[in-house]
């Protein structure tokens, strides 16, 4: 055990004979994991935001809806009444209350919007004016006018795009044709569920999300006035669009709403399913950021190996002069893999300063993108080109055990070259 003790203090003092390059080196590879911390954090919260934004322009986290209408996307496929009450009922239970921001109703169709200058085929969306902004982004992209009202029956809001090509304004008249819809497999009266309904509503307000395929196509009018429109009855909807406070709740949520919904002609997905592109998308990103972290990985791992091998290499003569004092390979070994751990330790601790210090101004005020575009945002621009840094505690362990594991394989190498010098040829200088 003094032995061991007697190799860490010699170790130490190899450490600081040449003090300045040994700051240099740990304040190389210390960059290196400051690097590596500083990416993940800019990954993580990179995709927390855009996984946040395409939710909340699609069905949400958790989503609702009849039996293959994610398959189909047919308009008639609607879900009972009474699905829509206990799903209602079971979300407003305590437990679940502590996991979802908002809950929306939601019924979809198509129809042709008509102006006096144009006409335009739109996605219908009716939705409860008070509920829907708990869960989408369109009434916070609102660029012109207010977002719909109980008061106001008649409105409809529309994407800028859609406005621009019918030619209207706030306050102008448009009139939304449709056909009625009925769910399959019940015979519509006197031809009901074919016949084309008309009404005339009034644009209260004009959206800008970015998405070309929103801004042109989508229009949100009150769920009653869809309902009557529509011909659907009270109750019915097409889907029921859920958002959580933290997205890995979903499939957690989703597992609770088909265990309460078992033998319902129901389909309930998490995000991952109702939007499988996003997830696709992420799942690219993902892995062409952790190519990059590997190749950070393998700089800090090259540096590591390059200082503690030269160091050896110039200690030929020392370690002859050791062996000769009766100092054993293996004890040349330990004092080796020691100067390394040790110069590690210290790189660990200055990565960690840096790294987190400038993860915490990442997470506080956020990476702004809009220098990028200094002439003014790009119209496409859909998410918030603030980027805010999410690193958890999780992701700097498994960083520092990562680089402290590496350094300590890396340094093996090293300790075997000092282990093996021969005696006659380390000491030909005397």
């Amino acid at each position: 055990m003094r032995s061991v003790l007697l190799l860490v203090k010699i170790s130490w003092r190899n450490l600081w004979r040449n003090p300045r390059g040994t700051l240099l080196t740990a304040l190389a590879l210390g960059l290196g994991l400051a690097l590596l911390l500083i990416s993940l954090g800019l990954l993580d919260g990179g995709h927390e935001q855009t996984i946040a934004a395409g939710v909340r322009f699609g069905p949400g986290h958790v989503v609702i809806q009849a039996k293959g209408y994610q398959d189909s996307s047919s308009d008639e496929l609607l879900l009972p009444a009474k699905v829509v009450s206990r799903v209602e009922g079971f979300l407003q239970t305590t437990e679940m209350k502590k996991l979802v921001r908002g809950v929306s109703p939601r019924l979809i169709a198509t129809g042709l919007l008509s102006s006096s200058a144009n006409s335009a085929g739109v996605r219908i969306t009716g939705v409860i004016p008070q509920d829907e902004p708990a869960v989408s982004l369109i009434p916070e992209r609102m660029v012109e006018g207010t977002y719909l009202s109980i008061d106001k029956p008649s409105s409809v809001i529309i994407g800028a795009d859609l406005a621009h090509k019918l030619e209207v304004k706030i306050g102008s008249r448009v009139v939304l044709m449709t056909q009625a819809l009925r769910q399959p497999g019940i015979e519509a009266k006197n031809g009901a569920g074919e016949e084309m309904q008309s009404t005339l509503l009034r644009v209260s307000g004009i959206f800008r999300t970015g998405l070309q395929a929103v801004d042109a196509n989508i229009i949100n009018l009150p769920l009653s006035g869809a309902q009557a429109l529509l011909g659907v009855p009270d109750g019915q909807v097409t889907q029921v669009a859920i958002l959580l406070k933290q997205e890995g709740n979903s499939p957690m949520v989703a597992r609770a709403l088909r265990k309460q919904l078992t033998g319902e002609p129901v389909e309930v997905l998490t995000w991952r399913e109702s939007i499988p592109m996003l997830a696709q998308i992420l799942g690219l990103d993902h892995a062409f950021n952790y190519i990059m972290n590997g190749v950070i990985l393998a700089m800090v791992g090259l540096g590591i190996l390059n200082t503690i091998l030269m160091r050896v290499l110039e200690r030929r003569y020392e370690f002859g002069v050791c062996k000769a004092l009766g100092l054993q390979p293996r004890q040349l070994a330990v004092m080796v893999v020691g100067e390394s751990l040790a110069l590690t330790a210290i790189s660990l601790a200055l990565g960690l300063a840096l790294g987190l210090s400038v993860d915490h101004y990442f997470a506080t005020s956020g990476l702004d993108l809009r220098w990028i575009f200094k002439a003014g945002l790009p119209p496409a621009l859909v998410f918030d080109p603030i980027l805010y840094s999410r690193l958890s505690s999780n992701r700097i362990i498994w960083s520092v055990s990562i680089v402290f594991a590496m350094a300590t394989i890396i340094s093996f190498y090293p300790a075997f070259k000092a282990a093996r010098t021969e005696l006659p040829d380390a000491l030909k200088a005397l």
